[in-house]
């Protein structure tokens, strides 16, 4: 039987616990420096197949603009595709969660037409644009962080990728770490793996080697 073929891509939902805060500082930067994404249909997903390219460059996050296909498909005007392995370590520090959320949404502008006015489509619907870095980072991103902050942020991804996470238990299997004792309907018991373990192992494989 052959291996099930692995998906590269998992929308991050609102309401989930993980989804709740990322989504609540994505809020608050839009509110904060990105007046014209106010209306803009914004959403989070890991994607999990980024591999170091041949200069030892890894990439973070990516701000994808959607077509109109798939504006049809679903109500997202853009995915900002993150890398979970890196969002969810604990040496990565907030600011730079931070940083790297407020740099892909400098990537998302509104389209203007040859009169400077924003642009809608026959439908009445905004039209977005991707905008490029000013220097390979954004003006704003340095003035809000600092120079330093992008070195920083390469330099503790890379920190991750030599030196993986060690496993640590959730409070369901503290006792025997990655493990959980289930019973079924006629009271038997067994052992199987804690939902922690299984995301830490998911999140493992997807740190570039």
């Amino acid at each position: 039987m052959s291996k099930p073929k692995k998906v590269s891509f998992e929308l991050i939902t609102r309401d989930s616990v993980t989804g709740h805060p990322m989504y609540a500082l994505l809020e608050e930067l839009v509110e904060s420096h990105h007046e014209e994404l106010r209306f803009a249909k914004l959403a989070l997903a890991w994607c999990t197949s980024w591999k170091t390219d041949a200069d030892g460059n890894i990439t973070l996050g990516k701000c994808v603009k959607a077509s109109d296909l798939h504006r049809e498909l679903a109500p997202y005007d853009f995915v900002i595709l993150l890398a979970r392995w890196y969002w969810r370590d604990e040496r990565t520090p907030d600011v730079e969660r931070r940083r790297l959320l407020d740099h892909e949404l400098c990537h998302a502008a509104v389209k203007a037409d040859k009169h400077g006015e924003p642009m809608e489509d026959v439908r009445g619907r905004k039209v977005y644009r991707t905008r490029r870095h000013d220097f390979e980072e954004f003006v704003e991103i340095v003035e809000r962080y600092g120079l330093e902050t992008t070195t920083c942020g390469k330099a503790i991804a890379e920190a991750i990728r030599l030196h993986p996470p060690e496993f640590k238990g959730c409070a369901r299997c503290a006792e025997q770490p990655g493990w959980v004792t289930t019973e079924d309907l006629v009271g038997r018991r067994r052992a199987k793996r804690c939902a922690c373990w299984i995301e830490f192992q998911q999140i493992r494989t997807e740190i570039p080697a």
